[in-house]
């Protein structure tokens, strides 16, 4: 006897080598229901994780965007801010005017060709 194998009677350790499953198919469908209620167990911790890990990630992309808006607000001088401002509604202004309709063109005839 090795030193693994206690058992004294060599018929009783035949039963326990003996295969589990009689098919392929009843081993794989019971690997399949196995994984799926240890499946069922973990989707609700995993959900829950996943949607933590979600959150913070957005409130700390929020948080740094507005930080650094607030920041450069601050930093900025209020001459340097003004003219900056001035060139975002000059900005807007050019972009409604180039959005409206052009003015209707003359009628013009084609020119004839020769």
């Amino acid at each position: 006897m090795n030193a693994f194998d206690q058992s004294p009677d060599p018929s009783a350790d035949a039963d326990s080598k003996a295969p589990r499953y009689t098919s392929f198919s009843e081993a794989f469908d019971t690997a399949r229901d196995d994984a799926s209620s240890m499946a069922r167990e973990a989707a609700p911790k995993l959900k829950e994780a996943l949607s933590g890990a979600a959150h913070d990630l957005a409130y700390g992309a929020a948080f740094g965007a507005c930080f650094a808006a607030c920041f450069a607000k601050e930093l900025l001088p209020s001459g340097l801010r003004e003219t900056l401002r001035r060139g975002a509604r000059a900005g807007r202004n050019a972009g409604e005017k180039a959005a409206e309709p052009a003015p209707a063109a003359y009628d013009v005839p084609p020119p004839l060709a020769t």
